[in-house]
């Protein structure tokens, strides 16, 4: 479910009510990819983040749960190999279920850069609907939707 009404988008592109259901999941991916830059979630309203928030411990003690039950899975097969394998596995899903857990954790209620940002990257979606153009010139702007986000950006990494 977006974040971003469908309406809001649907004007921003000017598409056609038959375009709805690719708009949504353009938008979709547009706000998938603006949160996996953020490293961070957003969320419509200070309710939806608090609701976010409040599951955080329940979802932490579920992810270490399922990694406890992968471990001893991990430990049946007879090949040291096959073992040291799973238990790894084990820990890269613990690891992915704590970032997501995180993301929600950081989160924040969206605001206007964030909401244009998004329909920046949806009308390029919108627009560029398949990975390869020819015969034109393509310039990215200098007023991104990076440069919208960039402030609200955490843990850049390296």
């Amino acid at each position: 479910m977006s974040v971003i009404d469908i309406e809001l988008a649907m004007k921003h592109l000017r598409a056609e009510s038959e375009d709805q259901d690719l708009v949504q999941s353009q938008l979709d991916g547009a706000e998938a990819a603006a949160m996996a830059y953020l490293n961070r979630s957003f969320f419509v309203d200070q309710a939806a983040l608090d609701l976010a928030k409040a599951t955080t411990l329940q979802r932490t003690q579920a992810a270490r749960a399922v990694y406890r039950a992968a471990l001893v899975q991990a430990d049946a097969p007879e090949n040291a190999e096959d073992r040291g394998r799973l238990r790894e596995l084990a820990r890269k899903v613990l690891e992915q279920t704590f970032e997501i857990i995180d993301m929600d954790e950081f989160g924040i209620v969206t605001n206007k850069a964030i909401e244009a940002a998004c329909l920046l990257k949806l009308g390029h979606l919108y627009a560029n609907r398949e990975e390869v153009v020819t015969g034109a010139i393509a310039t990215e702007l200098p007023l991104t939707s990076k440069s919208l986000l960039a402030p609200y950006r955490i843990g850049m990494g390296v």
